[in-house]
């Protein structure tokens, strides 16, 4: 039976497909699945100052 890569950041089974490496600044190569980067992304903006 093969296995699925795992994410390196939520560790879940993912089809290689679904995964992308991040590569520099954000990472050091690891394997990351598209709700991990969405996750990311969502905290990053939150940390945005905001303006009306």
């Amino acid at each position: 039976m093969h296995e699925h890569p795992r994410c390196d950041h939520c560790e879940e089974e993912c089809a290689p497909e679904e995964l992308v490496i991040l590569a520099q600044p954000a990472g050091h190569g690891e394997l990351i699945c598209g709700r991990c980067i969405e996750i990311m992304f969502r905290r990053e903006i939150a940390k945005l100052p905001r303006e009306n």
